[in-house]
């Protein structure tokens, strides 16, 4: 019993360690890291900002997900007539800010409608 244990254990670590020897491999492929400079001021104005504007964002998609199924369920099922609602801006868009997007680097998008604010320094 002990030894089936003691092996089981050999075998998670020996699958753990074979998934991140994957892991970086594959990122070493990719395009190398880029390094940025740090903005403590937009990463905090974000954290805070994320206080209010993500439960405003989630209630208004969770609003938005009714609509659209109510009326693609009231259509007959129409899945274009649900997506139209779906596509609207209060409905869809980014669903929490991000420090790039405090000095303007990243927009920040409201269905089609494009915000780039300039709220710090970059």
């Amino acid at each position: 019993m002990k030894a089936a244990r003691i092996a089981l254990t050999v075998l998670a670590g020996a699958m753990l360690y074979g998934g991140s020897v994957h892991a970086q491999n594959y990122s070493a492929d990719l395009a190398p890291i880029e390094r940025r400079d740090p903005h403590p001021g937009s990463a905090a104005l974000a954290a805070v900002g994320n206080v209010l504007f993500v439960p405003v964002r989630v209630s208004l998609a969770a609003v938005g997900g009714v609509l659209g199924g109510l009326t693609g369920w009231l259509t007959a099922g129409n899945t274009n007539a649900a997506h139209d609602i779906w596509s609207l801006p209060p409905f869809d868009g980014q669903q929490y800010l991000q420090p790039e997007m405090m000095y303007g680097q990243e927009p920040l998008m409201i269905g089609t409608l494009e915000y780039r604010m300039h709220v710090t320094q970059p």
